[in-house]
């Protein structure tokens, strides 16, 4: 019996956030989205009809890692596994603390036809972990610093 398979239905019901992007590293206008998930779109707030033409730059704000994109670009170019985690923002402003792997996807031949970016909201548990910090010391630099960010948000909204 032959199963028939729709990668489609599976992407959509992954719980992690998939982006498919084209090849494109250098330049201000790549790599271009080609296919984000449900859960990616749940996750930034984006709707799938605001992404044409756009990058992955779309999430990138104040805070975020420019180490940790630079990062994501060499290890790619280098035909390696990226691992990272930054803050990125979401449609409505608001930061949020993306883990996340991206890697090559090839064809026939030995250059890659696209990059895939499995990405995940993980700031609600990096909130837990950075409160067991401050309880341990209260001066925590890095503890003291995540909750500036997510705390700037807050402040602004109320002004806005």
């Amino acid at each position: 019996m032959q199963l028939k398979f729709d990668w489609l239905i599976v992407l959509e019901n992954l719980r992690r956030g998939i982006m498919v992007t084209d090849t494109t590293l250098d330049g201000p206008s790549g790599p271009r989205i080609i296919y984000v998930n449900s859960a990616w779109l749940k996750m930034t707030g984006y709707g799938r009809h605001e992404l044409a033409g756009t990058t992955p730059r779309l999430l990138q704000g104040k805070h975020t890692d420019r180490a940790v994109v630079r990062s994501l670009k060499q290890k790619l170019l280098n035909r390696e596994l990226f691992h990272g985690q930054t803050w990125n923002y979401r449609k409505s402003g608001e930061p949020f603390l993306m883990n996340w792997y991206c890697y090559s996807i090839y064809g026939e031949r030995p250059k890659p036809i696209y990059y895939v970016a499995e990405q995940e909201d993980v700031t609600e548990i990096e909130s837990l972990r950075m409160k067991q910090r401050l309880l341990v010391n209260p001066n925590d630099a890095d503890a003291l610093s995540f909750f500036s960010v997510l705390d700037e948000w807050k402040s602004q909204r109320k002004k806005g």
